[in-house]
């Protein structure tokens, strides 16, 4: 097209006569009738640009007559499986899209095949890009980009269905020239990257990227966001192996930064990063010096690095209100999952934003961490020297298992920082995840006191040790005294140490790593939202449903298939199957989401008490997790749970503090004193608390009692008066055979 000033010319003449054609070198660039094509203009390697009409009956041939003939509001259609040589201009408000069978290939040898400069609402759908070889190329293959020196952006980019192959840049590109100038509602989708960035000298390269730092335009605390409500979701990238030698990070998946508002979903990034030196790495798929990006149900397979990083997934400096969730990564050389903020005092005080508000959930990571520089399952850190960096950060039911890959064993987690940076001023919490170390590596590192790690299964098949501050621990106790009480809340343990018994911890699908029915890890989670506040998401990472109303919570990604049953009978209402003593049960109380589930236990005698029955098969020991959800009638302080045999003999019992949320003590005798005491005390919504025990059952045993009532502090049971309500308020009990 031609322009007069900022207005495209539709007529032009010499004297009366109208110019037929407008040459630039041999390349038309305007005739009359191009204003007047119709709103569908077809190109084939068979057209004519001389005498084509732009129908398909006529079309026209080459990229030069597609470049000149685009107007806003045309489709221009490339007959699929014919080659078109050059660069395609896209033009604001141009469709460009393959018809026929296939798609068509722009074949651009050493340049760019598509470029979207200032082209506002343009699509690029269903082409190939083809370049000359990753090595040899010098470009991206799609590039997106807002040249405008003023703050202008460019709204709703397309660029869908495309296959780019054999650039030495990124193979699809979205960035700015200037600043404040960005793209809005930019849609990278459905796309194919293989084979690029082998030939990017100065790094920071992968299959998509979406960017301003190229330009220098990076620091969300200096140059607000460029790019806004981006989505990059169904694509897939293959072998964007990076330049060997580079000064950066080279061979990412998908990169989203300089972003606020973005959604990264169901892509497919593997074998990238191959070519990596530097000890900057790259990583399958991840945002750094971004607001508001959500990474999702992404997979990333065999991420490479020769140095650092070469992880699954990541959020990186300058994250704030981030979320990685329901991702799966696997035989990475890095981490499956990378909570870290790095160091950007080299350049402007505060560039980045503080690192805050970021949340990783329901990933799933397996056998990552291959890797000398990068031996971890999981890794939290930060080497950015500003206090107020690293808050808020909420690292929930993810499950990650390592095991020893060639010479290398990974750390299952880590959390440390680098450079003498002091970590005392991090915050967040670490709950409900799987740990699960195979190998002959450490099950953790642990270098904080200041974020809260409670919840957790922590289990190492070949018994591995636990680190903290440089020490390593053999014993579970040793670990949580001198990690300043990590895993220990309301007086009990909170941490997990038997083997979750996985549906297939050797497995490669995600549905592998889902607890097996039996599994005993079922229920010793942490209530996250009671404890911490954290609001948790409507569905595990296969999309089984999480109901508002779960009492019952299991760590790691996924929910079992089938909960263990409640042994109990009735164990919600106690007027029936129970054995009721000197008590008034008073029903229809509200109980923890409300309604009225809930009973009161209320004191009649001295010894108020309720009790079960509890028959078994001899021949097996057996272990029985037993408790119930409750809370204090009146000024009742303990509520003790326990069991015992017909003759008293045997017994155990445990004191808990429902007012103080205190585990109070425990008293055992006879065959119990075999068993290895295991205490529990959550809480849960509307002022209850979960509280149970685990204990062994004989071999030689077929029944004993499950009992439950209302107590004064140990060493008394029971001994309360009645009058003024007093009791034990419960919504329900419950009895789960874990062995």
């Amino acid at each position: 097209m031609i322009n007069l000033g900022s207005a495209e010319i539709g007529d032009l003449r010499v004297g009366a006569s109208q110019v037929a054609r407008v040459y630039l070198g041999e390349d038309i660039i305007w005739q009359p009738n191009f204003d007047s094509l119709p709103a569908a203009i077809y190109f084939s390697a068979a057209g004519n640009d001389d005498t084509g009409a732009g129908t398909q009956a006529a079309p026209f041939k080459t990229l030069k007559m597609a470049n000149a003939v685009a107007r806003a509001g045309k489709t221009l259609y490339f007959r699929g499986g014919d080659t078109f040589t050059g660069t395609l201009l896209a033009r604001p408000g141009c469709v460009y899209n393959s018809y026929g069978t296939g798609k068509a290939t722009i074949s651009s040898g050493n340049s760019e095949a598509i470029l979207l400069d200032n082209a506002d609402s343009a699509q690029v759908r269903r082409l190939i890009a083809q370049g000359s070889g990753t090595t040899v190329n010098g470009t991206h293959g799609i590039r997106a980009i807002n040249s405008h020196s003023e703050g202008i952006q460019i709204d709703d980019v397309v660029i869908d269905s495309c296959e780019v192959r054999g650039y030495g840049r990124n193979g699809i590109f979205a960035t700015v020239a200037n600043y404040p100038s960005g793209l809005t509602g930019l849609q990278i989708t459905n796309n194919i990257v293989e084979d690029c960035t082998q030939n990017d000298e100065r790094g920071h390269t992968g299959g998509i990227i979406v960017a301003a730092e190229e330009a220098d335009f990076w620091g969300l605390a200096t140059y607000p966001a460029s790019h806004r409500d981006v989505v990059v979701t169904g694509n897939t990238v293959r072998r964007c192996k990076g330049k060997r030698d580079a000064p950066n990070h080279v061979g990412s998946g998908i990169i989203v930064a300089q972003t606020e508002g973005g959604l990264v979903e169901n892509n497919l990034a593997e074998d990238c990063g191959e070519n990596s030196t530097n000890q900057a790495g790259p990583v399958g798929i991840w945002a750094w010096d971004a607001i508001g990006v959500v990474i999702r149900k992404n997979t990333v397979l065999r991420q490479r690095s020769a140095r650092s990083d070469g992880g699954g997934f990541d959020l990186d400096g300058g994250c704030k209100d981030c979320v990685l969730e329901y991702n799966f990564s696997m035989g990475c050389t890095g981490p499956g999952i990378i909570i870290f903020s790095f160091d950007d005092t080299a350049y402007p005080a505060n560039k980045l934003l503080d690192y805050s508000n970021n949340v990783a959930r329901y990933n799933l990571s397996v056998r990552d961490g291959q890797t000398v520089r990068s031996e971890f399952g999981m890794f939290i850190g930060t080497m950015r020297p500003v206090a107020s960096d690293f808050q808020n950060i909420r690292v929930y039911n993810n499950t990650i298992v390592v095991d020893t890959v060639a010479a290398f064993s990974p750390t299952c987690l880590s959390i440390q920082t680098f450079g003498g940076v002091d970590f005392s001023h991090a915050t967040g919490v670490i709950a409900n995840n799987i740990f699960l170390q195979k190998g002959a590596g450490l099950l953790c590192d642990v270098r904080t006191t200041a974020m809260l790690i409670h919840g957790n299964c922590f289990h190492s098949v070949q018994g591995t040790a636990m680190r903290s501050f440089g020490f390593d621990w053999d014993s579970v106790d040793q670990w949580i005294s001198a990690s300043g009480n990590q895993e220990f809340l309301h007086g009990t343990h909170t941490i997990f140490v038997d083997n979750p018994q996985l549906v297939n911890d050797s497995g490669s699908t995600p549905a592998d790593f889902r607890p097996a029915d039996a599994s005993p890890l079922y229920g010793v989670g942490m209530d996250i939202n009671s404890e911490f506040g954290i609001a948790r998401p409507t569905e595990d990472f296969l999309g089984n449903a999480l109901p508002a109303t779960h009492v019952f919570f299991t760590p790691g990604a996924m929910e079992p298939a089938t909960p263990l049953p409640n042994l109990l009978t009735s164990p919600n209402v106690l007027n029936t199957g129970w054995e009721l003593n000197d008590i008034d049960l008073i029903s229809g109380l509200p109980g923890m989401f409300g309604g009225t589930s809930a009973q009161n236990i209320r004191v009649d005698a001295e010894g108020a008490a309720v009790g079960q029955l509890r028959t078994f098969t001899a021949g097996t020991e057996k272990i029985f997790r037993r408790g119930g959800f409750v809370k204090p009638a009146a000024d009742v302080i303990d509520a003790v749970i326990g069991n015992r045999r017909s003759n008293e003999a045997d017994y155990w019992w445990t004191w808990f503090d429902i007012v103080a949320g205190e585990l109070d003590n425990a008293d055992a005798w006879g065959a119990y004193l075999d068993s290895v005491p295991r205490y529990r005390m959550q809480k849960r919504p509307n002022g209850f608390w979960l509280i149970m025990h685990e204990m062994k059952i004989p071999s030689t045993w077929t029944q004993d009692k499950f009992w439950a009532q209302p107590s004064v502090p140990h060493p008394v049971r029971g001994g309360i008066n009645d009058g003024l309500g007093r009791g034990l308020i419960h919504d329900g009990f419950f009895e789960f055979r874990v062995g």
